[in-house]
């Protein structure tokens, strides 16, 4: 993988009790197949998956973030719908219903910005509101 684009990502985590935020600059890939956007990049101990492998692959009105390594997940976000998917944490795996709210991106072969905005319940439980944005800047 050519880490050649900035990749700064800032997520806000938000449950009934707090919320938590997380910042990650790093390196990565970024390009354009078959009309989808990815971005790629090594996960670090900021994230709380250090050592693993994120990739983001971004369609017009959805986005997969599919994590490679020691805890293997992939999110299905889609704007107004629900999708069931496997997260694996250190903890153990957990099946989540992550509801896709709004999907927003500005990219080109340059770059650009993604938001991410999408709700998290597990057997209809409320867990958490996550919003992520994440901007890429060629080197």
């Amino acid at each position: 993988m050519q880490e050649n684009y900035l990749i700064q990502l800032n997520a806000s985590i938000t449950t009934e009790d707090d919320t938590e935020t997380v910042e990650l600059t790093t390196t990565g890939a970024f390009y354009i197949k078959d009309g989808k956007y990815y971005v790629c990049y090594k996960e670090s101990s900021a994230t709380g998956f250090e050592g693993s492998m994120t990739t983001i692959k971004i369609c017009e009105n959805s986005a997969n973030i599919t994590r490679y390594g020691d805890h293997p997940s992939i999110l299905s976000i889609e704007e107004g719908v629900t999708n069931i998917c496997n997260y694996e944490t250190v903890a153990g795996a957990l099946i989540l219903e992550i509801i896709g709210v709004k999907i927003k991106h500005n990219l080109s072969e340059k770059g650009g910005d993604i938001s991410l905005s999408y709700t998290i319940n597990s057997s209809g439980m409320f867990i958490s509101e996550n919003n992520i944005t994440i901007n890429i800047k060629e080197l």
